[in-house]
Order: C-alpha cells, then sequence, then structure tokens
C-alpha cells in the first residue's frame, strides 16, 4: 500500500496529543467540581455526568479525525491497465533565458518568476500537447511536442541563464526555430506562450509573422519585469552588476513593444505576468480557437485509489459519535465549571490567573510597528531590524511614501549587516521616490555601500574596486547636488573622490613599471648575443669580424659600464614589479611587500656598474649567466617549483584576476547587446 501524500500522515501524530488534552481536562474539571461543591451536596448537583460516555464519545470523534487524515493521504493499493487517446491542443512554451532576466524588479527574479508561471500554466494544461522552448541570443527546441508533462517539468528545472551560450535576446531566431519545429507535423494550428521582458526593437519581425500566421500560429506574450527596470546582476562578480561596453551599469526594464506587435498580428494577446499566477482561464480564449489533434492510443497503468474505505469509516465514527452525545444528559460540563470557579471565586488562585493570562495572551494582538523597526536598527540589533522592516514591506496597509522609508530602513539594516547586494537593491527602489531629502539620503546610502564593498575586495581585486567607487563618487555626487549645504556629505564625497585618485595612481604607477621591467629585460638579452658574436669573431677564421665585434663594444669603456648599470636598475624595477620598493608606501593597506627584491636589485645594479674590459664582456657574462640559471633552476622542496615557474604562475593569475570583465562564456550578438 502506498499513499498518494505520504506527508500528511505527520497529522496523525495530533491523536495522542488530543489524548492527551482530554486527560488533562478531566483532571482540571473534577478540580473545579471539588472546589465549587461540597462533597456531601456533590451527587445531588452534578447529575448524570459519565465518564465512560465522555471518553466513548471523544474516541470516536478522534478516530473519525484519524480516519479523515487517511482518507485525504490518498491510500494506494494495487494497479489497472488503461489506454489513453493521445490527443490534444499543440502549445509551445518559450522562456527567455538572456542575462536580463536575472533582474529582481519581479520577485526572487524575472527568470525564476518566468519558470514559476510556466510551471502552473503547463499543471493546467492536461491532456494537452505541450513542447519547450528556450531562447537568448539563439533559440533551441528543449522538448517537442508531447503529453508527458512530466518530461517537460524536468526540462524545465534545468533552465538557468547558462542553458544557452549566446547573449541578448533574439526573437527572430526563436520564430524560425517555431516554424521549423511545426514544419513535419501534421496540418494544424498551434499556440506560442513567450515568457520574455523584450526583444530587440530594430530587430525586422514582419516576415516571421508573416509565415507564422500563414502557418496557424497564435502567439501569446507574457512581460515579465517592469517599466521601471532595474539593474542586472552580473552573475560572474558577486556584487557587481552588468556593463556595456562603455563600463557603465545598465538597466534593464520591460520592453512591451515587441512582445504587443507580435501578439496582435498573430491574433494572440499580451499579459503582464504580476504576483498572481498565470492561470488556463487567462489564455483559454486563444485555446478555444485551436483543433486538438490525435494519434496513437498509449498504454498506461495507474494506482487504483482506496481512499473510500477510511472515509467510509470515518463517516461511521462522526454519526455514532454524534448519536451518543444527543442521548439526554445534564448540560454541566467541566468547562463550564472552570468558568464558573474563575467568575465567582473572591481570591483567584494561581491556577486561574494563569489561565487568565493565557487568554489574554491569545486574544493580543503583537503586530510589529515602523518604530519598533526604527528602535532595533538604533540599538543596533539589526538581524531583528530586517526582519521586522520585511514583515512591514509584506502588508498592504502603507502608501507609496510610507513604503519609501521602509525600504531606506531595510537598506540601511542589510548595509549594516554588510548584505552589500541587498541594500543596493533596496537603497534603488528609493530613489523613485519623489521626496527630495529621502532621494538624497538614498544616493548617500548607496555611495556608502559601494565604497564598502570596494574597499572590502581592495586586495584581491583593485580595478573592481575602481570601478565601484567610481559609481559610489556618483551617487555622491547626487546627493550634494540635492543637498548642497550638507558638510558631512560634502566631505565625505572629498573623501571617495581622493581615495579614487590615489588607487589609479598608484594602478598606473604599476602598470609603467611592469613595462619598463619587460623592456630592460630584452635590451639585456639582446647584449648577451653581441658578447658571444665577439667571441666567435676573435677566435673565427675572419679576424674582421672579430675586430668589429670588440670595437663596437669596449670601443668606449663607459659605454659597457653605463649599460651594465642600466641592465642593474632594470632588473631592479623588474624585481620590484611596482609592489617593493620606494613606492610602497602609496599603495593602499593590505598589500603584500616583496622585501628581498630590492636587495636582489642593488646587488646586480652594483655588479653592472663595474663594467668588464674590452673582450672578456661575453665570457664572463656566460659564466654570470650559467651561475644565475644554475640558481633560478633550484625547486622549492615545499612547493616544487623554481622561482622562474613560481613567478611565471603568480604572473599568470594576476593577468586572469585584473582581466577585463567581460562574459567569458557568452558570445555578443551583432548588436553588441548581450544581456
Amino acid at each position: 500500500m502506498t499513499f498518494a501524500h505520504s506527508h500528511l500522515l505527520w497529522f496523525l501524530l495530533i491523536v495522542p496529543v488530543l489524548v492527551g488534552l482530554k486527560l488533562w481536562v478531566d483532571a482540571h474539571g473534577s478540580h473545579a467540581e471539588r472546589l465549587f461543591t461540597a462533597a456531601r451536596l456533590r451527587p445531588a448537583l452534578v447529575i448524570g455526568r459519565s465518564l465512560g460516555r465522555s471518553w466513548l464519545v471523544y474516541a470516536l470523534y478522534t478516530l473519525a479525525m484519524a480516519c479523515l487524515v487517511l482518507a485525504v493521504a490518498q491510500p494506494r493499493w494495487g494497479e489497472e491497465q488503461l489506454e489513453v487517446p493521445d490527443k490534444g491542443r499543440n502549445v509551445f512554451v518559450a522562456i527567455d533565458t538572456s542575462r536580463s532576466m536575472l533582474s529582481r524588479d519581479v520577485a526572487p527574479d524575472r527568470l525564476t518568476r518566468a519558470r514559476l508561471a510556466a510551471h502552473d500554466l503547463i499543471t493546467e494544461l492536461r491532456g494537452e500537447r505541450v513542447g519547450l522552448l528556450a531562447f537568448a541570443g539563439r533559440a533551441y527546441l528543449q522538448a517537442p511536442l508531447t503529453t508527458d508533462h512530466d518530461a517537460i517539468m524536468e526540462s524545465l528545472q534545468y533552465f538557468d541563464h547558462t542553458i544557452i551560450e549566446w547573449g541578448g535576446s533574439n526573437i527572430g531566431d526563436l520564430l524560425d526555430v517555431t516554424l521549423r519545429a511545426i514544419k513535419n507535423l501534421p496540418k494544424s494550428n498551434y499556440a506560442l506562450v513567450l515568457f520574455s521582458d523584450g526583444g530587440d526593437a530594430d530587430q525586422n519581425l514582419v516576415p516571421y509573422i508573416q509565415r507564422l500566421t500563414s502557418a496557424g500560429v497564435i502567439i501569446i506574450t507574457v512581460g515579465v519585469g517592469t517599466e521601471e527596470g532595474t539593474l542586472i546582476p552580473n552573475p560572474e562578480i558577486e556584487g557587481d552588476y552588468v556593463r556595456d561596453e562603455a563600463n557603465n551599469v545598465v538597466r534593464s526594464k520591460l520592453e512591451s513593444g515587441v512582445l504587443q506587435q507580435l501578439s496582435s498580428a498573430t491574433g494572440g494577446r499580451f499579459l503582464k505576468l504580476g504576483t498572481q499566477p498565470l492561470t488556463r482561464n487567462a489564455i483559454q480564449p486563444v485555446l478555444d480557437r485551436l483543433t486538438e489533434q490525435q494519434s496513437a492510443n498509449r498504454q498506461t497503468s495507474r494506482p487504483i485509489e482506496r481512499f473510500a474505505w477510511p472515509l467510509g469509516l470515518g463517516m461511521v465514527f462522526l454519526m455514532l459519535a454524534w448519536i451518543i452525545s444527543s442521548l439526554p444528559r445534564p448540560a454541566a460540563r467541566p468547562v463550564v465549571l472552570a468558568s464558573a470557579v474563575i467568575a465567582f471565586l473572591p481570591g483567584p488562585s494561581a491556577e486561574a490567573r494563569g489561565l487568565e493570562e493565557t487568554l489574554f495572551s491569545l486574544i493580543q494582538r503583537n503586530d510589529p510597528t515602523p518604530a519598533d523597526a526604527r528602535e532595533a536598527l538604533e540599538r543596533g540589533d539589526y538581524a531583528n531590524a530586517r526582519d521586522l522592516y520585511r514583515k512591514l514591506l509584506d502588508e498592504k496597509a502603507y502608501n507609496d511614501a510610507a513604503r519609501q522609508e521602509l525600504l531606506y530602513g531595510l537598506a540601511s539594516a542589510e548595509h549594516a549587516m554588510t548584505n552589500y547586494d541587498g541594500s543596493v537593491k533596496n537603497f534603488s527602489e528609493v530613489l523613485h521616490t519623489e521626496d527630495t531629502t529621502l532621494r538624497a539620503r538614498a544616493h548617500r546610502g548607496i555611495g556608502h555601500t559601494l565604497y564598502d564593498q570596494g574597499a572590502r575586495g581592495l586586495q584581491q581585486q583593485p580595478k573592481i574596486t575602481i570601478q565601484r567607487w567610481t559609481d559610489a563618487l556618483r551617487h555622491l555626487d547626487a546627493a550634494v547636488e540635492i543637498d548642497p549645504g550638507n558638510k558631512e556629505l560634502r566631505e565625505n564625497r572629498d573623501h571617495v573622490a581622493a581615495a579614487l585618485d590615489e588607487l589609479r595612481k598608484v594602478m598606473k604607477q604599476m602598470e609603467q613599471q611592469q613595462q619598463n621591467g619587460q623592456g630592460q629585460k630584452g635590451q639585456k638579452g639582446q647584449k648577451s648575443q653581441k658578447g658571444q658574436k665577439g667571441q666567435e669573431g676573435q677566435s673565427g677564421e675572419e679576424g674582421d669580424e672579430g675586430d668589429e665585434s670588440p670595437g663596437d663594444e669596449g670601443s668606449d669603456p663607459n659605454s659597457d659600464g653605463q649599460k651594465k648599470e642600466d641592465e642593474g636598475k632594470g632588473e631592479k624595477k623588474e624585481a620590484d614589479d611596482g609592489i617593493g620598493g620606494k613606492d610602497a608606501k602609496e599603495l593602499p593597506e593590505g598589500r603584500i611587500q616583496a622585501a628581498d627584491s630590492g636587495k636582489e636589485g642593488e646587488e646586480e645594479g652594483k655588479k653592472g656598474q663595474q663594467g668588464q674590459q674590452p673582450g672578456e664582456g661575453g665570457g664572463d657574462e656566460e659564466k654570470k649567466s650559467d651561475k644565475k640559471g644554475a640558481a633560478s633552476n633550484d625547486r622549492n622542496p615545499r612547493t616544487g617549483f623554481t622561482p622562474g615557474e613560481a613567478e611565471g604562475i603568480i604572473r599568470q593569475y594576476m593577468d586572469e584576476i585584473t582581466a577585463p570583465l567581460t562574459n567569458r562564456y557568452h558570445t555578443p550578438p551583432p548588436n553588441k547587446k548581450d544581456w
């Protein structure tokens, strides 16, 4: 035996709780009787009270409730074979999986909301033939038309922004894939339910609309998002947002023009997805215009429902309990006696007072107020303040101005708890308010949040810190423009600007030092080749060439020494690499300094300044290079790498984490809008 809803069997645990409650009530009722009546008068006052009949009625009611729980859990026993005709109307469901669907202007985000709405709709389309498509920069048929809705639901669970690597919302390619999917199917008409936040308004969809109309396809478009829009979180970098080619944060909003064009041109309808679920009734007028398509019957088996047995037994128990309880008897009950004791006793006992307090606690309401949330925020109880603000925002009793104040308080609590993403989101919602003072505070809050977020990742990702501090400076400028007389706000703005300029200077100096170090290495390699060439000229058969080689390098004794000195300086800069040395004081706090690199550069510089005699530079240089190479090939026993290999690995890692913030798995469309 199995149950369709086995989790409902947990309600059977109520049965022992009810038995214990009955025992407790009977004990307190008997105690109330003894307090209210004397022992010699009790047989005359308490007439017809039967403890056995009370327990019998209570047991029957309890058994009836247990049988009803079993019936609702739907017990199943055995199976039956059925032939089900595979027929139904043809409905395609397409979902936009581009990165703009990650926006959170609808909870929890556009893509998740569209998936839930599609799940609700497919659940109500039982018996219909449903197909599933996903599209972004390109479109793919994920599941063909079928009545196996379980397979459709399983495919729908894997829809996310990575299912298609091409960015954008190419509705034209979706329409083309739909036409190719129905090309080899029998002649019929079809419905396409399209979930999207809008596509490229410049795309020419007229040829596709004409082909869809001739093929009998009706499009129902469902707009996901709001007209105000919001920022798109970057799925690759936590806390950052999608940016365009100019490194500006992209704000995505619902583009309903393209969706309305498709629905009106094909005879469908345009719907806007809100907080309510998308039901079959919303698209029923379009479904009524479709014809059912039937194919061969399919064999299936289903378990036999046995819920009628516990349901009938529960009804019998209820009837017996009702008949027994309706027999003539006195109306005195333990609850009435307990109430009388509480009402007429001159001095309430501790038990009576406890019962009164319990009743009052159940009657009293403990709804949170904005004052409670502000008080929790002011005393530093940020977790409690966040929960209170969220409860207040879930209520519908506040106007727009009050909700903006609540959103500001929630954003402040999120900032204090270092949840910077939630803080920026809520502060951004407050920017829509008409109150200029509150808008200035929201700009200031976003600026502070972005500054703290950038400072938190300064050591690992300095370039991302520059972007966040730049955005923070823009918001602080906007706040100063609204409230120019706020001295503290100006000081904060100047502090962020100074920190941003200092960080940019340091990053620029580091890049220049790296470029200079690479150039000096190239010059040193060329000089070594010249020295070897001079030695070959002295020892070879062609004496003229041998004379020319040392003459070029040794004719001026100071030139060789100067070059060696330059090489020494160049190696010193390469060893520093912008991390240690004299520039270390100008770097932000937390950077690691290479303490030994400066000493190595000084020693190599002194050796280069001593110079060499003409004609002897090649041999000495080869010996030094051999010694240096032997030293550089010594492997560290702890890491297993030579210093040269370790340096290469570290440089590759730094190049990867400081690379431009691009989407590495998205191929941008021709219009360069890959969100």
